[in-house]
């Protein structure tokens, strides 16, 4: 799905070098992400198999105006199948286009711990967000607060 506006009240844009995901948890089972897949499956040919998008890594720089970037809004960026040679690659572009602020979101804090993330430039303008839902107490779901770095943390 190409990047554009977005109805998302918190972002300015979307950027999904990567799409699609796997069940995690059960705050996955009304995923907006994999009904969107379903409704316009002509922009999603993989359905919301976890599908790479290299093609898509350059976009950012295309953006002059300074952006709110929701980063992979169609996917986990910490997916278990992401590459980590990607992953840097994305965080690479976050680095090198600093009048962007990028939010991420993941159910999968603990492969972010463990990464550590990879690139400290990036993390530092990054907002980050950690899914959670009623049926995990935040303490499970997320990392010692002083891992964050970003200006926000969404919840």
């Amino acid at each position: 799905m190409a990047n554009r506006s977005t109805a998302i009240e918190w972002t300015d844009t979307t950027w999904n070098p990567a799409t699609g995901c796997d069940k995690v948890s059960p705050g996955c089972k009304h995923c907006y992400a994999e009904r969107i897949t379903e409704r316009f499956p002509q922009a999603f040919p993989q359905g919301f198999r976890f599908t790479l998008h290299p093609e898509r890594l350059r976009e950012p720089y295309r953006w002059r105006k300074p952006r709110r970037v929701f980063v992979n809004s169609m996917s986990d960026l910490f997916h278990e199948q992401m590459p980590v040679s990607f992953l840097l690659e994305i965080f690479r572009v976050m680095r090198e286009t600093p009048w962007h602020t990028y939010q991420i979101l993941t159910k999968r804090h603990q492969r972010l711990l463990e990464l550590d993330p990879p690139d400290r430039l990036a993390r530092e303008r990054l907002d980050g967000g950690f899914g959670g839902e009623p049926e995990v107490r935040p303490p499970d779901r997320l990392p010692p607060p002083d891992r964050g770095q970003g200006q926000v943390c969404l919840l």
